[in-house]
């Protein structure tokens, strides 16, 4: 009876360990499940973070890409208006410093000779536009020179449409010669002005 006893004893405690084997396993192996989900989800959300991040940097450098180009762009377009404006103010002051009563009149001068030579008649009459400021010393340096060459003394009139500089033309003759400071400064600056732009942008 106690051998039976012992026997039952030593089957109970050994069902009990394989028993507790098997759940240990069974635990361990749930574990081992459950954590290799936990590792596998946060590689999942680490990518996810990852990939988010990425792009999120690849948008913002675009975006700063794209105001950087712009800037760049508006910089150039201020910079090149500010140029021209100050190529025509320039050229427009020299422009009028240039044109002396003297050199107005040769301008005249040689004018009249070249049309004269060519058989224009311009015996029928000069007229002369000029500004306020040069014109009693222009009127003065006709007298003499220009009064020999033209049977009927140049028509000088006064304009308040330009500062500096003079206009000439020949009644009855489509020939009109514009050497206003303003005439001057649009010609250089449309010469000028393409290239400094081309310049200016690169």
């Amino acid at each position: 009876m106690a051998d039976e006893l012992q026997s039952l004893l030593e089957r109970i405690q050994s069902e009990g360990v394989k028993k507790a084997d098997d759940q240990k396993e069974q635990i361990l192996a749930a574990a081992k499940a459950e954590a290799e989900g936990i590792v596998a989800k946060a590689k999942e959300e680490a990518e996810a973070l990852k990939k988010s991040a990425e792009e999120a940097a690849s948008k913002s450098e675009a975006r700063a890409k794209s105001a950087i180009q712009q800037a760049s762009r508006d910089i150039v377009l201020a910079l090149k208006s500010d140029l021209l404006a100050r190529l025509e103010t320039v050229v427009k002051e020299c422009s009028g410093a240039a044109m002396t009563p003297e050199l107005m009149k040769k301008f005249i001068d040689d004018m009249v000779s070249a049309y004269k030579a060519k058989g224009a008649d311009v015996d029928a009459g000069v007229e002369i536009l000029l500004n306020q400021k040069d014109a009693e010393e222009m009127a003065n340096l006709l007298k003499g020179g220009l009064l020999s060459k033209l049977k009927a003394a140049p028509a000088i009139s006064i304009s308040k449409d330009f500062a500096a500089g003079i206009q000439i033309g020949f009644k009855g003759e489509e020939v009109f010669l514009d050497l206003s400071d303003d005439a001057l400064t649009d010609l250089v600056c449309a010469y000028v002005g393409p290239k400094l732009s081309a310049l200016i942008q690169g």
